[in-house]
């Protein structure tokens, strides 16, 4: 809960429940941001116990200090009789539950678009309080990034495994495409969402996109530049090639999603057709 539910439950005044948590009377609330903090019923318990030794009196603060810490144990400790394990939990289950927040945004997110998209219709599918959401992330916007983020890292990631062992230039760079047109069949309306707000004033979806192409063109670079020092293909602007090579890939994931006339191999052996069988040197040739 936030502090004006904390104050309405406990019926203990913000300033009084500050004055508390510098005197260590009260235990830290769990914070997610600089001025972002989130309370329980352990605090509620906390301060209700306080009240009772005041008795709606003065009371000095070296004497509920005294008293607290003769109760349980300390005097910011967390009562005994609340059950922290209803709140805390392990970084284990707190990454599984943040997981689980990311594939429903997915999920949402590509149904009814950024805009359109509130944070109850994220915590309703997964039958949790909006609380919890903010357990995890400070508002929309940062789950939308966490997801596009989440996204790239899936078909990098894939990409990385699907390749392993394969050695022919040719090959590695079909089954790169293979793993991007895979995946942009399932993200397509995120990406085009993340394009979308370019339009807007706000500088985070320009720096995303830039992250976003670098981290799938490098790999692609580093495989061009070793296929130019081996004497692989001729010389090439690498940088270039590899973006080119990208966005082929893209807008042709994009053709095969518009009726049947082509299927992926087809659209693979074209891409090579056109870019990297042009740049083998005349004398040579990779089977």
């Amino acid at each position: 809960m936030r502090i004006k539910e904390l104050e309405e439950r406990s019926e203990v005044p913000r300033t009084t429940i500050h004055f508390y948590l510098r005197q260590g009377l009260l235990h830290p609330p769990h914070k997610t941001g600089r001025t972002m903090a989130y309370y329980d019923d352990s605090h509620v318990q906390r301060l209700k116990e306080i009240s009772q030794l005041k008795k709606g009196s003065r009371v000095p603060i070296i004497f509920l200090k005294e008293r607290m810490e003769s109760s349980d144990g300390g005097a910011a400790a967390v009562p005994e009789s609340y059950d922290v394990t209803k709140t805390v939990t392990t970084t284990k289950e707190k990454e599984l539950k943040r997981q689980e927040i990311i594939k429903k945004a997915i999920e949402v997110f590509s149904k009814k678009g950024y805009h359109q998209t509130k944070i109850v219709d994220i915590t309703s599918s997964l039958k949790i309080s909006t609380g919890t959401f903010y357990l995890y992330y400070q508002n929309k916007r940062e789950l939308f990034i966490e997801v596009i983020d989440s996204v790239f890292r899936n078909i990098v990631g894939e990409a990385a495994v699907a390749i392993k062992g394969e050695t022919n230039l040719i090959e590695r760079l079909k089954i790169r495409g293979r793993v991007f047109y895979k995946n942009y069949t399932k993200y397509s309306e995120i990406l085009n969402q993340l394009r979308a707000e370019l339009a807007s004033e706000e500088q985070w979806p320009a720096e995303k996109i830039k992250k976003i192409y670098h981290g799938l063109t490098q790999p692609v670079l580093r495989e061009i530049e070793a296929a130019i020092k081996e004497g692989i293909i001729r010389e090439i602007d690498p940088d270039l090639l590899a973006y080119a090579l990208t966005g082929l890939i893209e807008i042709m994931s994009l053709r095969i999603s518009l009726d049947h006339k082509y299927d992926l191999e087809k659209i693979m052996d074209f891409i090579a057709d056109l870019t990297i069988n042009r740049l083998l040197p005349v004398d040579r040739d990779i089977k």
